[in-house]
């Protein structure tokens, strides 16, 4: 078997922790963090028990373990099944505009100002949960979709807590479910 590792800094291990190890199967264990600034692809097993950052493509084809942080900048894919051990922390997002876009954050709050007219920013796999402050009694105009519970309608917006819904995108049919208003 042959190993390939293509780097431009190398340094001395400073701890046991500190290091790369390619076992006989192609299996790759880093044990002080993992930066891929390139394209790269693992077809084994990857361990990375530090803090980690991916800046551009890693594909990994066997079983895959991350022990710490890892922050990725670009547009990811997990397929197959993927097990979270901790907290996932989701990006919360003032909605000040219109567009409906899952990129600003996974959970969104409006506070309507004016009647407002949403618009679909949300891609085939894409989910947000909103959260709207009516205070004012003031209306929505949704996109187009799908309201699977209220009757099959949107809902009657609270004006003295939030009302909150949930919003997905399966194909390019945009479906809603009212969560609760507080009351």
């Amino acid at each position: 078997m042959t190993a390939t590792l293509k780097t431009t800094v190398i340094k001395e291990a400073t701890s046991s922790t500190d290091n790369i190890t390619l076992d006989s199967s192609g299996n790759a264990t880093v044990g002080a963090g993992l930066n891929v600034t390139g394209a790269s692809t693992l077809s084994s097993t990857l361990n990375v028990t530090g803090a980690s950052t991916l800046s551009s493509t890693l594909n990994v084809t066997g079983a895959s373990t991350l022990s710490s942080t890892l922050d990725v900048t670009g547009a990811s894919t997990l397929s197959g099944d993927v097990s979270f051990g901790g907290a996932i922390d989701e990006t919360v997002y003032s909605l000040t505009g219109t567009a409906l876009d899952p990129s600003n954050g996974t959970i969104q709050y409006k506070t309507l100002s004016a009647n407002t007219t949403l618009t679909d920013s949300i891609a085939e796999g894409e989910a947000i949960t909103l959260m709207i402050d009516d205070g004012s009694a003031y209306t929505i105009t949704w996109p187009t979709m799908t309201w699977v519970n209220n009757g099959g309608s949107a809902p009657t917006l609270a004006t003295t807590v939030y009302t909150v819904v949930a919003l997905w995108k399966v194909s390019t049919t945009l479906y809603g479910a009212l969560v609760g208003d507080g009351s």
